[in-house]
């Protein structure tokens, strides 16, 4: 899918959990973002940041409260409502409040990276602050530890047809965290230019989707939405009970239900008492699914069902292979 989009001309953002990207990305002169020379900035309001009737600084909050959810987890209402105000406070030091004017400069450019807080400035801020001692404790590796690669300006630039993002060396329990990341620097990006088509590929997406609330409703407002601002995008999971974990399948559902296209390859009777629920699926297609060869899937477009096989080119399979004989 992504080499025949990128003959159409077609802008492609993907998040790799597992490196299997590389190859494809190198073949189709992308731009492969990894965390040794690249950082995003979590902080940072970009333009295109804002939505519906929000201040810029409202809607940054939102979506800052999702990544700290993920890395301080359990924390309640009351300690969030602390960290909010600790958050507006750090922007405030940067002459950035909830007036959108704020976020111009005088030339009326808006504000680069460089003129956005750092998640250090929060910690400094957070210094002071008692009832959130835990949390400090918690934010330190991203100031001084393995994350700390975050706590810097982005410099990461989108501008190629094919943007990759691997984040296979970032730890286990840090890889939603990265990924949330990741997905809402894209997601800006994606929203630039209504005009330009784009399509966003969110592998191993289970990851986001049982992880919070947050992150699960993020994802599936990228899926609900992502049409009108001229794009697509696309879900790949091969977990699909924990795809379904989160508030009754509530996130997991949604994102099905606004795909118009669902491939369903090889799966395990337990994924399928799982699948069933919302997808119209015969005793027969029940049976192939557990028995499909490597390659082999049912693809649902609307109420249509077919059986399909999916064959790389040489060229192709070139590309794209990770089978340990062919590399």
């Amino acid at each position: 899918m992504v080499a025949r989009n990128r003959y159409l001309n077609i802008n492609q953002y993907i998040v790799d959990p597992d490196r299997e990207y590389t190859k494809l990305c190198q073949k189709l002169n992308g731009t492969m973002i990894d965390f040794k020379n690249y950082t995003i900035n979590v902080m940072d309001i970009r333009e295109t940041t804002k939505e519906g009737n929000e201040s810029y600084l409202e809607n940054k909050l939102r979506k800052l409260k999702a990544f700290f959810e993920i890395i301080f987890k359990g924390i309640t209402d009351e300690e969030m409502s602390i960290l909010e105000d600790k958050i507006i406070k750090c922007y405030e030091q940067k002459e950035i409040t909830f007036d959108d004017n704020s976020l111009y400069q005088k030339n009326k450019k808006f504000k680069q990276s460089t003129d956005m807080p750092r998640l250090e400035d929060l910690y400094k801020i957070l210094q002071k602050e008692k009832k959130l001692e835990k949390y400090k404790i918690l934010l330190k590796p991203y100031i001084s530890g393995s994350m700390k690669f975050l706590n810097n300006y982005t410099n990461v630039n989108l501008s190629n047809k094919i943007v990759v993002t691997d984040v296979y060396d970032i730890e286990e329990n840090d890889l939603p965290t990265m990924m949330y990341i990741v997905t809402e620097f894209y997601w800006d990006k994606i929203k630039e230019e209504r005009g330009k088509k784009k399509i966003l590929y969110l592998d191993e997406v289970w990851r986001l989707v049982n992880t919070s609330e947050e992150t699960a409703d993020f994802v599936f407002k990228v899926f609900k939405t992502i049409r009108k601002y001229g794009g697509a995008a696309t879900a790949i999971t091969q977990d699909i009970n924990d795809f379904f974990a989160l508030k009754n399948g509530k996130f997991g559902m949604g994102i099905i239900n606004n795909s118009s296209i669902k491939c369903m390859f090889q799966l395990e009777e337990n994924d399928l008492n799982n699948l069933e629920k919302i997808i119209n699926i015969s005793e027969n297609e029940k049976y192939k699914l557990q028995c499909l060869e490597r390659g082999n899937c049912i693809m649902c477009a609307g109420k249509e069902h077919t059986l399909l096989k999916v064959e790389a080119s040489s060229k192709e399979h070139e590309f794209i292979t990770t089978d340990r004989k062919d590399l």
